[in-house]
């Protein structure tokens, strides 16, 4: 999807200096009486268990309807602010291809993953945005905070949430930036997966970046950490190999299997799905392989 055509400054949000809660439920298409409704409600999120690429369980609390159509508007009107350029997720008109083709023809990578990073997103650093950022007075940060907020912190599983992840947290996130653009290294954000690259990144700039992440109570996770230095490396499920990206060979598996499994497939919903599976892979590869004409 390309970018919006609205986008802008952040302090030409519309969020940006929302002085009355009147404006805020007008701005949000929603009134006094559904945020009365929605304070008096006992649940509303609901716990799912989905299963990670890597097959370990991952814990959602995704939002009821209404609650979840007022974060979609939170979160459309933060995502026509112009980001910066090594965020690239959640960005419109960005994606995980463009993420990993912000390293192609680096000598050296560096891979850090964030470890629990919506549930160490804390609602004291959602009220700091909406109060000191975007300067909104008390009473419309109280609200701001609830309907973007589950037991203080992100809830994943919020449409709100992967925006906020950045903007409440853009001073360390602006930290981070000048730590790698003064050791020479390229940085890229995509939700809670931090690439460094360049002709070689070096272990100081690693741990001064990780003493940023804990500064403001986030940490990675070691286990998942990766260094590579003249040899392929996979970014955000693509292939960067010297100056080409190409598809997992993880991923062509997958499509011959799918494609194995069509052969004695009768016609029906469940060949359907597995065609749309397929048409997917399809898709994303020739995505990746237009980068490199």
């Amino acid at each position: 999807m390309p970018r919006s055509a609205k986008s802008y400054a952040l302090d030409q949000c519309a969020l940006y200096r929302c002085t009355t809660r009147k404006r805020l439920f007008r701005l949000l298409q929603t009134s006094p009486t559904k945020y009365a409704e929605l304070l008096a409600a006992p649940n509303l999120y609901r716990p799912i268990t989905k299963t990670k690429k890597n097959g370990e369980p991952r814990l959602v609390h995704a939002p009821r309807h209404d609650l979840k159509r007022i974060q979609k508007r939170i979160s459309e009107l933060l995502m026509r602010v112009t980001p910066p350029e090594f965020l690239k997720s959640p960005v419109r008109g960005r994606s995980n291809i463009d993420n990993a083709a912000a390293h192609r023809g680096a000598a050296a990578h560096r891979l850090l993953d964030i470890e629990d990073f919506y549930p160490n997103c804390t609602a004291s650093k959602a009220s700091w945005f909406f109060g000191t950022v975007l300067k909104c007075p008390p009473d419309v940060v109280a609200v701001l905070t609830w309907l973007t907020t589950r037991q203080g912190s992100l809830p994943q599983g919020s449409p709100a949430s992967p925006i906020l992840a950045y903007y409440a947290y853009q001073n360390m996130w602006g930290e981070i930036d000048a730590i790698s653009r003064a050791a020479g290294n390229t940085l890229t954000v995509y939700v809670d997966d931090v690439t460094l690259s360049g002709t070689m990144v070096r272990t100081e700039t690693v741990w001064a970046i990780k003493e940023a992440l804990a500064k403001h109570g986030h940490r990675t996770k070691e286990r998942k950490e990766e260094a590579h230095l003249g040899t392929p490396v996979v970014v955000t499920g693509v292939v960067l190999r010297d100056e080409v990206l190409l598809l997992p060979n993880v991923q062509h598996l997958k499509r011959h299997r799918v494609r194995k499994a069509l052969e004695r497939m009768p016609e029906g919903p469940e060949r359907e799905r597995a065609e749309a599976v397929l048409q997917g892979h399809e898709e994303t590869e020739r995505q990746i392989l237009a980068r490199n004409t």
